[in-house]
């Protein structure tokens, strides 16, 4: 259970731990699901010995752990040095001063280091990796989005120098600000 303990809830640790039912399988993939209306049992390989064993199973969790997949981002928005997006004040460091001094301000509590574009949830650098949390960062995020707008900050042209030059990834999503 130890490899857990870093990742997720304690009040969820614990509840697991103390379960009956519950069998928790690190270093494990599931290699087949078998069941043809509902799920009756699991083939799994324990990837450190590479020994695979059939488990009844009526449920299935699978924990995937907390690396954030945002690579593909790298070349249009800082990230930390984990892969987590940058926002708010965080961001402002990373900032390129010339896109931002014409808007006359650094980037919004959850805007990052690209105008208009925003993270919320677990993908933000520092934010509490929860569900509710996420949920009331995607909230605050919509109403952000309405201020950047009202402000009239959304460049008319992909081809600004705000963007020229920056990756397709950053084109695209300057794309779907607009459209939003």
């Amino acid at each position: 259970m130890s490899a857990c303990r870093y990742d997720m809830s304690r009040y969820l640790v614990d509840q697991l731990e103390r379960h009956p039912k519950v069998e928790i399988l690190t270093h494990t993939e599931v290699r087949q699901v078998h069941g043809a209306d509902a799920l009756r049992s699991l083939t799994v390989e324990d990837n450190s010995t590479g020994r695979p064993r059939e488990l009844k199973a009526h449920a299935l969790f699978v924990f995937i752990g907390t690396r954030p997949y945002t690579g593909w981002l790298q070349d249009t928005i800082a990230l930390d040095s984990q892969g987590f997006v940058l926002t708010g004040a965080d961001a402002e460091p990373a900032t390129d001063k010339k896109t931002w001094l014409p808007l006359g301000r650094g980037p919004l509590l959850l805007e990052t280091t690209l105008p208009g574009v925003f993270a919320a949830g677990d993908v933000r650098s520092g934010s509490v990796k929860r569900v509710t949390s996420a949920a009331g960062e995607g909230a605050t995020a919509v109403r952000l989005v309405h201020e950047h707008r009202a402000r009239g900050d959304t460049p008319e042209d992909p081809g600004t120098p705000q963007t020229r030059g920056r990756s397709n990834a950053g084109a695209d999503v300057q794309r779907a600000r607009r459209s939003a």
